[in-house]
């Protein structure tokens, strides 16, 4: 059996992108995969089983990404962009992409609770990537924050994040320590706002939420210029899945994203 470890990556985001990796390698070769780390975002995964001694151990943090490599010029042109992080993690496995998602196999089937809105406000990263085209946190500022109160008046907003997240005004669920108890809020949204963080990711394992990224750190000539999610080459934007509606911080639309007064 093939063990995986995530050793290195760091944020939640950073584990939940692979939490579709078990059942595509599951569906391409009848075989489960060892959790070398007992990482939590594998606790309900049926195609993961642990305490087994595996052939081998792969690191999916560290392999070796399409853009890691030289691309011919035909490898390049033939695709620029992929549709999911999931083809991009397919494609350096050969496998075939059944599941696009990331999944958690738990609260999938709760029923949403009408007009509820989930709102993170604040990303745990506090400088800017420079290097990757930030200029700014990921933080909402006031002034979105008292439009997504405004436009949402009639909805029930529960904010989830960090006790110390910028403090929006809503039903406040922050400093929650169960992070079971957190996916279990998020799955039961109709929409998801909020900053490029982790609690996105947990969102964008149940596919019925509306999902709304603010993506707060950019400059807009930075989001019209270079912003091309899922793109092959850049290694930043790449993680940046197509399937999320994206906002910016201006008052004006900047490449794919739309004015947070929009949201």
């Amino acid at each position: 059996m093939l063990g995986i470890t995530l050793v290195g990556a760091n944020g939640m985001g950073d584990k939940l992108q692979f939490s579709n990796f078990p059942e595509n390698y599951f569906r391409n070769t009848g075989e489960r995969v060892v959790d070398i780390d007992r990482c939590w975002v594998f606790d309900h995964n049926p195609y993961v089983v642990r305490d087994v001694e595996p052939a081998s151990v792969v690191n999916l943090w560290s392999t070796p990404w399409p853009w890691a490599t030289k691309l011919s010029f035909h490898e390049y042109n033939s695709k620029p962009v992929f549709s999911s992080i999931a083809e991009r993690t397919g494609t350096i496995f050969g496998h075939v992409v059944y599941l696009r998602h990331p999944r958690l196999y738990r609260f999938e089937e709760v029923p949403a609770v009408e007009r509820r809105i989930v709102l993170h406000t604040t990303g745990s990263g506090l400088h800017p990537v420079l290097s990757h085209g930030e200029d700014s946190i990921r933080r909402l500022s006031n002034e979105i924050i008292a439009h997504i109160r405004e436009a949402y008046a009639d909805h029930e907003i529960i904010q989830i994040g960090a006790r110390t997240d910028a403090d929006a005004g809503v039903i406040d669920c922050r400093g929650i320590d169960d992070i079971w108890e957190v996916v279990r809020i998020i799955a039961q949204a109709r929409v998801f706002i909020g900053v490029d963080s982790g609690p996105y990711w947990i969102a964008s394992c149940f596919p019925k939420i509306f999902r709304k990224k603010i993506m707060m750190q950019y400059p807009p000539d930075y989001l019209r210029s270079a912003f091309v999610p899922m793109h092959v080459l850049n290694s930043h934007t790449h993680w940046h899945d197509a399937s999320c509606i994206y906002f910016n911080r201006t008052t004006d639309d900047a490449g794919i994203t739309y004015s947070y007064l929009k949201l």
